[in-house]
């Protein structure tokens, strides 16, 4: 039987994803439209990452596996771009959840409205109150970015057109945080509107909430936001904040009132400049 053409390409950087990727995988499976590729770029991973997703090289429309040569994750999408045929470029994290109608909701939306660069609303599995909040946050936020003119699309979740990806040279592979906020920022000062649709939502994990605490996870998150508005692109490690799956074995951290502290201040000198700003 024939395969379809190739519309979207699914690049997942992976790093020991063994207890994560298989999921998301199996829920590509089940996508309603087959016209897409997916590339799994693993960085060298020390657990059965890599034999896993071969497990998956018939159960996809089209799958490679590339093995890099880096453990970089602004890297490891680079390189799966490289390799990508699609027209439209959608970057997942291994930890995320595509539902069925994923790609072709987002398929639908561009066909019809021609959106060159897009993100999604988010949502969880979980029932619990405090993770609906979490994203809650997250979907507030990135409505909020566009407001104030800084649009933000996640890195889990980023969907852009391939011409579009190369114009602005992809994702800074020196940057060691928010590399996604730094590429959506890029793309918006090319003159690319980032449509956010409210629906299909992609299903997020919550892993680093659990292994780091909530209070301590959004404290990093807030921390990069305040530095990189402040300060522009987080270059240095000045943020714990590593990618793969065996990062997040650890158990729970104690709360960081410091970071509490800081981020307070920090929000206080953003709200100061925003001041100055409206009022000049």
């Amino acid at each position: 039987m024939q395969k379809p053409p190739i519309f979207f390409s699914v690049i997942i950087p992976t790093l020991n994803e063994a207890g994560y990727l298989p999921k998301l995988l199996e829920s590509l499976r089940f996508q309603t439209i087959n016209s897409f590729e997916v590339i799994v770029v693993d960085g060298h991973s020390d657990d059965s990452t890599v034999k896993l997703a071969e497990e998956y090289m018939d159960k996809l429309p089209f799958l490679k596996i590339i093995n890099s040569s880096k453990r970089n994750l602004p890297y490891q999408r680079n390189l799966g771009a490289k390799e990508a045929r699609g027209a439209y470029f959608v970057f997942f994290d291994a930890d995320v959840i595509a539902p069925p109608e994923f790609l072709e909701g987002i398929h639908y939306a561009i066909i019809r409205k021609k959106h060159a660069f897009l993100t999604t609303w988010v949502e969880t599995k979980s029932k619990e109150s405090s993770d609906q909040f979490i994203m809650a946050l997250f979907n507030l936020g990135a409505e909020l970015t566009k407001v104030i003119g800084r649009p933000i699309a996640h890195g889990p979740d980023t969907i852009i057109r391939k011409d579009i990806f190369f114009k602005v040279g992809g994702f800074r592979e020196n940057i060691k945080i928010a590399e996604d906020h730094d590429f959506s920022l890029r793309v918006h000062k090319a003159g690319y509107e980032l449509t956010i649709l409210k629906e299909p939502r992609l299903i997020m994990s919550l892993r680093r909430f659990r292994s780091e605490g909530t209070i301590n996870a959004l404290g990093k998150m807030a921390q990069a936001q305040i530095y990189m508005f402040l300060k522009g692109p987080i270059t240095r490690n000045i943020i714990d904040y590593q990618m793969g799956g065996h990062v997040h074995k650890k158990k729970a951290k104690k709360v960081r009132f410091d970071l509490l502290d800081s981020y307070i201040k920090g929000m206080e000198k953003l709200e100061d400049k925003f001041n100055k700003l409206l009022t000049e």
